[in-house]
């Protein structure tokens, strides 16, 4: 893997082997049987190629990356007859193949109800999450460097919810407490509720915190480690990219689960008065950061795009890394028109670090600038009008 990443003979390839879609955005439907390699979807911009990424990362988060209401995944033209949209998958695993399947209905009032199928027994969206491990890189991951906390903490999330389901569970308990805490702070602001309320979701808070806060940390070394080596490899020079976990509140020295509630709650102790001027809950986990410098200034007053948009592959490139370690698995790697934003020596080496995994799924509106070793063995297909043709022969 780009820059020597350590041995990985133990691991097994997870591949995604048949995808389905059904008025999925506007492919009205698709059905592609999926081989290992590199895959390379290609057509001009607005024509359904992000749509078949979206869907596959769908049955690996259960939820899209890219929709604002999930109505927005339903094609058009389904809305206005039967309201529904279906993606489907065949996942293979250690010779083993899991059936994955996430349905999209639409009520009245636009609204849309979620089913979910693993195996063809109905299951909760959540119970997706690891089945199918999956990487997504974008054009807009530049905003895990410029954008805000938000991302980044997503981006830790997501990682860390496929590598261990316990994670994923205390993530969603620990935003029902915020919610629920939030909503007392702000009835104690108007009077309405009392302090022993809170202090119920205090301990709930602490409890599920401390859960959430030691899985980021313990991830947050092997990140740091191989997105260091990854961006070097990248042929960045004497700057190093440097992430660590930026807490809202102090870490103890040895961070075992009942210390960090205690340095939890600790911090809403101290914060009291302000979080109940404000209505809000002002520490913890959710107000937390993946601080990523250079030269120990932060990457967004420092970086230029370029060593920017290097930096986001790199984090990309170590979440695969960190995920296939966690699960023994290695997942497979979506790249949504991620090289027309690189020179053609910063493909090769994407391309090259792909490579290393067993499946990658790839989209482009120029199949020309993949570096052609890689282009010449992949498998192609014509997307058009959200209709998906295999190309003769494969390549060229």
């Amino acid at each position: 893997m780009l820059g020597q990443a350590a041995p990985r003979l133990e691991w097994r390839a997870m591949l995604l082997r048949r995808l389905k879609l059904t008025n999925f955005r506007n492919v009205a439907n698709a059905a592609l049987d999926l081989d290992a390699g590199l895959t390379l979807f290609q057509g001009a911009n607005a024509q359904g190629k992000s749509n078949l990424l979206e869907a596959a990362y769908l049955l690996a988060i259960g939820r899209s990356y890219r929709a604002a209401a999930e109505r927005e995944m339903v094609a058009w033209t389904a809305r206005e007859r039967d309201g529904y949209a279906v993606v489907s998958g065949t996942v293979e695993r250690g010779g083993e193949a899991d059936e994955l399947l996430v349905g999209l209905d639409l009520r009245q009032g636009d609204t849309v109800q979620k089913r979910v199928q693993i195996n063809g027994s109905a299951r909760r969206a959540s119970d997706l999450v690891g089945r199918f491990n999956a990487v997504l890189f974008t054009a807009d991951d530049i905003a895990l460097v410029y954008g805000g906390p938000q991302g980044r903490r997503r981006y830790l999330d997501v990682l860390l919810s496929q590598a261990d389901s316990r994670y994923l569970r205390a993530l969603q308990r620990y935003q029902r407490v915020v919610m629920q805490r939030n909503r007392v702070l702000k009835a104690l602001k108007e009077n309405r509720a009392g302090e022993r309320e809170l202090l119920f979701w205090d301990g709930q808070l602490c409890e599920e915190g401390a859960r959430v806060l030691g899985g980021r940390l313990a991830a947050t070394g092997p990140l740091d480690e191989a997105a260091r080596r990854c961006y070097a490899a990248f042929g960045a020079g004497a700057d190093a990219l440097e992430t660590a976990y930026a807490a809202s509140v102090r870490i103890p020295d040895a961070p075992s689960d009942a210390a960090l509630a205690e340095a939890l709650r600790d911090a809403l102790t101290a914060s009291r008065r302000r979080e109940r001027a404000l209505g809000q809950t002002v520490v913890g986990p959710h107000r937390d950061d993946l601080r990523l410098t250079m030269r120990g200034v932060e990457l967004a007053q420092h970086a230029s795009r370029g060593q920017a948009r290097l930096a986001a592959l790199s984090l990309r490139l170590a979440e695969a890394e960190v995920l296939a370690a966690r699960r023994g698995d290695q997942p497979v790697l979506l790249l949504d028109d991620v090289l027309s934003e690189l020179d053609a020596e910063h493909r090769a080496l994407t391309m090259e670090a792909a490579a290393a995994y067993p499946q990658t799924l790839a989209t482009t509106a120029d199949a020309s600038i993949v570096p052609e070793r890689f282009r010449l063995s992949a498998r192609r297909f014509e997307v058009t009008g959200g209709a998906v043709f295999e190309e003769e022969g494969g390549a060229g």
